[in-house]
């Protein structure tokens, strides 16, 4: 059984088509739904970001189920397969795992040796095992991948002085809003780099956050835990961004939640920070004179700076997953031979 990874991120594709092609919850649904439906695929996880969308699959007949998961793409895309299989990449068994783990212990993502990814790919495996759609043997590798991915952030300093997405993007708002520590900022979403981006406003001392998501429990929970937040009921979103000097906006919508007609009557300036795929802020809110919008192109950039201090530790991480590598060969192995061993029995026991 064939191990396959479809890839398609930030290097390959470039950011308009990208946000197109990444899948939230309700599009997992829909490709897990058609695909598993079929001969072609027996376990399956999808992992989508703010910067790549990646299909993990086990097949009996590997080129048959991609030509297969390409026309699925193109039916909830309307984006063609020749384009789909000119931006994407496709790894196959060793390369596919190699790839997946390396993934995992930050070293393809857009910062290196970030942790956001790590969180991620739990989730993203959490969600297809409550589906149904993995197995044994994609609940191993990706069980081992998560373990490889602490272990590579504990022992190896890949990660230190790493900023994730998220704190890079509070960085940016620091630096072009000089006093936003004592005005209001609103943030949108509940999702990893929201909690993210509280953990570090709190750690500088922001006390004015507010707080809003359609999912109304989930940031009462959060309001819970960091006793400074003010929860905003999400309908009252637009009518309310005056009070903001500065907007966070990271949740997970087809459409776009801000646009130029909600800012142009603002009086004050205004730092809006969209880490939304696809994006939630209208690209066209940068031309209004008193906005500034980040969004993660612009981003990547500053991501950039601090590369050179981690990457002398990437023959250490490697080694790492090497031998998460072997323990996963070793695991299939012991695996196959204890069912030929089975199937033996059967037929001359």
């Amino acid at each position: 059984m064939g191990l396959t990874v479809f890839s398609i991120d930030y290097q390959s594709a470039h950011f308009q088509l990208l946000e197109k092609l990444t899948a939230n919850k309700d599009d997992q649904t829909f490709y897990l739904t058609s695909l598993m439906n079929g001969i072609f695929f027996t376990e399956m996880v999808i992992i989508s970001t703010c910067n790549r969308v990646e299909w993990v699959f086990l097949s009996p007949e590997p080129t048959k189920a991609l030509s297969v998961l390409m026309d699925c793409i193109k039916t909830k895309t309307n984006i063609s397969t020749s384009i789909i299989q000119n931006v994407g990449t496709v790894y196959n068994n060793d390369e596919a795992l190699s790839h997946l783990f390396e993934l995992t212990a930050g070293l393809k993502s857009m910062v290196l040796g970030e942790n956001e990814i790590l969180a991620q790919i739990k989730e993203s495996h959490s969600f297809c095992l409550e589906f149904g759609t993995t197995g044994p043997r994609l609940n191993k590798i990706f069980q081992s991948m998560i373990a490889a991915g602490k272990q590579v952030r504990a022992t190896t300093n890949i990660s230190k002085g790493a900023h994730s997405i998220s704190s890079i993007a509070i960085e940016a708002i620091k630096h072009s809003h000089q006093n936003f520590l004592n005005e209001p900022i609103l943030l949108i979403g509940a999702g990893v780099m929201v909690k993210r981006a509280i953990a570090k406003l709190t750690s500088l001392g922001h006390k004015n956050i507010s707080i809003s998501n359609r999912t109304m429990s989930r940031v009462e929970h959060l309001s819970e835990v960091f006793d400074h937040l003010s929860v905003i009921p999400y309908a009252s979103i637009r009518k309310r961004l005056q009070e903001f000097s500065t907007i966070y906006v990271a949740i997970s919508s087809k459409s776009m939640i801000i646009n130029c007609n909600d800012l142009i009557h603002l009086s004050g300036p205004m730092v809006i920070v969209d880490l939304g795929m696809p994006r939630n802020v209208d690209p066209e809110c940068s031309k209004l004179a008193h906005i500034k919008l980040f969004s993660i192109p612009q981003l990547e950039e500053v991501s950039n700076a601090t590369l050179s201090k981690r990457s002398a530790d990437i023959p250490a991480v490697l080694l790492i997953i090497q031998d998460a590598i072997s323990d996963i060969k070793r695991w299939e192995m012991y695996r196959n031979q204890s069912s030929e061993q089975w199937v033996d029995s059967i037929q001359f026991g």
